[in-house]
């Protein structure tokens, strides 16, 4: 009996021992396959598409079809125009013949119906001194260039500069929305940047340590706790300064949560107290830790945000600094102080025209908790920079005019920096701008005209009104066979050389 227990133990142990090696071979299987189902290769990998493909380093290469040659991607210049790219053709549902490559603006860079070439967004680009160039909207998916336009910057109150990425005013000299080490100045166009150098304005924030600039009374590059960049290009604390807290006995920057409880902000108080000792009359105001904007003090010493829960208990929210109320809204409705009501988001409620009930995307649920308060916002998507809600106009306009890109010829539609109606060799390109009396006229998308494609020229038929242009290699032997047909070489009776078998074709 022991020995039959025996085999049987030991054939049991074998087989869990083959299903345990049998199921380890099947997890390792699946692994491969999910492994080699997330490497995904790009649409311009395959041969049947881009010819190039199947060439060594194909991945990087695109095939040209105008030219019948393989040019690497992301090519800047030549065979598209100078400030253009090569580009893999996004893939259509819908289109399956694209080719595999067309022109596009770099990263970073628009389209300009001005100067038929791609600029820098945000700068000056092809605008006049004081303006910048800036991205049209969006308007439909299939466009494939991005198109700018000029604008003026916002006027900013004395002191401040128009930052156009954000639309937003910024102090002079400061940081604002610049990387650490640069701030924020004026250029030779007239608009905001972010530098820094050891010369003109710049020269009393410049850092030798670091050759960085920083803005004064700010921590700056300063390492010891307690210490603020001052002017003089130094990192201290001095007790005369507003930035200086006595308990602690160092230096905070201002408008900063700095050495303050939860809800706080250490800055200046608004209204300074008359009653100030006769030693320091002749100093300046001390910050203190005060509540920020829309908070209230409450009697644990911290401040918490308006309408959210803060100390409250489940389902209720702060009206004030003293007092909790229920949450009556409900679902899917917002309170609104001034109307003491509450109203559905999505809708109008006591919203102005083209507005309607929003969250308060100004608090932040991670720090204040979740917002009950309602505010008024644009009901569609926002596109200008001011913030400003209005109609939408694109139904006036065709698709083909409100779509960057894309032109209006002979009513049909057509995607510019291709062939469309052109003849062999040539390719629509937008309109110059032209001026009448000093005043430039925009002629965005517009109206386009056929031109040779780069490295093509022009030919000397006309077939249907339209001029062809040819390839460089038919150019090329087009002037060599007129060459030796005008040659005397070719025209003397007895030289064996003129038969016209010969004349290259």
């Amino acid at each position: 009996m022991r020995t039959k227990r025996r085999k049987l133990l030991v054939c049991w142990a074998a087989l869990q021992a083959g299903s345990s090696i049998f199921t380890y071979l099947l997890l390792l299987l699946a692994q491969q396959q999910q492994a080699l189902a997330g490497i995904v290769p790009p649409p311009w990998s395959d041969p049947a598409k881009n010819p190039c493909a199947s060439m060594a380093g194909g991945w990087q290469l695109l095939y040209w079809t105008p030219l019948k040659k393989c040019f690497k991607i992301f090519t800047l210049g030549y065979p598209c125009p100078d400030t253009m790219e090569l580009s893999p053709t996004p893939i259509s549902a819908k289109r399956k013949d694209v080719p595999a490559a067309e022109c596009r603006c770099p990263p970073g860079t628009a389209l300009s119906a001005l100067t038929d070439a791609c600029h820098k967004l945000y700068e000056r680009g092809p605008c006049q001194r004081g303006e910048y160039f800036q991205p049209l909207p969006e308007q439909a998916k299939r466009a494939d260039n991005r198109w700018g336009s000029c604008k003026r910057p916002l006027h900013c109150d004395d002191g401040m500069l128009f930052w156009p990425k954000d639309g937003k005013c910024y102090p002079k000299h400061s940081k604002g929305p610049c990387i650490r080490g640069k701030l924020l100045a004026r250029n030779e166009d007239g608009l905001a940047e972010c530098r820094c150098e050891d010369v003109g304005e710049l020269r009393p924030y410049y850092y030798t340590v670091e050759e960085s600039c920083y803005e004064h009374y700010t921590i700056g590059p300063c390492s010891t706790p307690g210490h603020i960049f001052l002017p003089g290009g130094r990192c201290d604390c001095q007790r005369h300064l507003p930035h200086y807290h006595a308990p602690h006995q160092m230096c905070y920057e201002l408008d900063t949560p700095g050495p303050c409880p939860p809800g706080h902000v250490f800055r200046i108080p608004d209204d300074i107290e008359a009653d100030q000792e006769p030693d320091t009359l002749l100093t300046l105001p001390h910050a203190k830790c005060l509540c920020k904007e829309g908070y209230v003090p409450w009697s644990d010493g911290h401040c918490y945000r308006l309408y959210t829960r803060g100390p409250c208990a489940v389902n209720e929210f702060v009206v004030n600094e003293t007092s909790c109320i229920r949450n009556f809204c409900g679902k899917n409705r917002l309170y609104f102080p001034a109307e003491d009501s509450c109203y559905r988001i999505g809708s109008q409620g006591p919203c102005s025209l083209h507005q309607v009930v929003v969250f308060d995307f100004t608090a932040r649920p991670s720090v204040d908790g979740i917002s009950y308060n309602g505010m008024c916002g644009c009901a569609g998507v926002i596109t200008n920079l001011d913030q400003q809600c209005s109609a939408s106009n694109d139904q006036e306009k065709s698709i083909c005019e409100a779509t960057p890109g894309m032109v209006e010829m002979n009513g049909q539609c057509h995607k510019l920096y291709s062939r469309g109606p052109c003849g062999a060799g040539q390719w629509l390109e937008p309109l110059k701008t032209q001026s009448i009396n000093g005043t430039a006229l925009l002629s965005y998308a517009s109206k386009a005209k056929c031109v040779c494609r780069p490295g093509y020229t022009p030919a000397e038929t006309e077939h249907g009104g339209t001029h062809n242009c040819s390839a460089p290699s038919v150019s090329l032997a087009r002037y060599l066979t007129i060459e030796r047909q005008n040659s005397k070489f070719l025209t003397e009776p007895n030289n064996p050389l003129s038969s016209p078998a010969i004349v290259l074709l």
